[in-house]
C-alpha cells in the first residue's frame, strides 16, 4: 500500500511539474520531483528513499526524453545524500527543513548539468545558469519547508495502513 501511495505522488507531481504553463514562482519554476525526492528522503531511510528517487527520476527521464537515466541517477544520488544529512538533524526546524532542501535541489541541479556536460551538451555556468540554479534552490527550499507537515501526515497514513494490510492479509 505504501508503494502504491508513493506511486501516486510521483505520478501527481510529475503531472504538475510537466503542465504547459507549469507553477511560476517569481520567475522561477519549482523541481517538484526532486523536492518531493528530498522530502521523502528527510522522512524515510535512505534505503526507501533512493528507489522512490530512481523511479521518480526514470519518469521524469521518459517523459522528457533527453538523457535516460540522467534524472534517475541525479535523484537517486540526491536522496541518499540529503537521507544520511538530515539522519541526525531535528527536522522539525524550519531553518533546517530549507536549508536541506535547498542545498539538496542546487547540489542536484549542479550534479544534473555536470552529467548533461559529460554527454556532450556543454552549459557554461554564465550567472543566468547560476541565477536560474540558486533561485530554484530558494523555491524547493520555501515550498519544501512549508509542504514538510503535510508530507510527514501523509507518510503516518501510508506507514498506518501498510501495518494493517500486512497484519490482516
Amino acid at each position: 500500500m505504501k508503494r502504491v501511495g508513493y506511486g501516486l505522488i510521483i505520478i501527481l507531481g510529475l503531472a504538475l511539474q510537466t503542465a504547459s504553463p507549469g507553477i511560476i514562482f517569481f520567475g522561477f519554476r519549482p523541481e517538484l520531483m526532486l523536492l518531493l525526492t528530498l522530502g521523502l528522503a528527510m522522512l524515510e531511510v535512505p534505503r526507501v528513499a533512493g528507489p522512490f528517487g530512481f523511479a521518480a527520476g526514470l519518469l521524469q527521464d521518459l517523459l522528457v526524453g533527453k538523457f535516460i537515466g540522467l534524472y534517475a541517477g541525479t535523484y537517486l544520488l540526491m536522496a541518499i545524500f540529503v537521507g544520511f544529512i538530515t539522519k541526525r538533524l531535528y527536522k522539525e526546524n524550519l531553518l533546517v527543513r530549507f536549508m536541506a532542501l535547498f542545498m539538496g535541489t542546487v547540489v542536484g541541479q549542479l550534479l544534473y548539468l555536470s552529467g548533461a556536460a559529460s554527454f556532450g551538451a556543454p552549459r557554461p555556468l554564465s550567472w543566468t545558469v547560476w541565477s536560474a540554479i540558486l533561485g530554484t534552490g530558494v523555491i524547493n527550499g520555501f515550498i519544501g519547508a512549508f509542504l514538510y507537515r503535510p508530507l510527514v501526515a501523509m507518510n503516518k497514513q501510508l506507514n498506518y495502513l501498510d501495518e494493517l494490510l500486512k497484519r490482516t492479509g
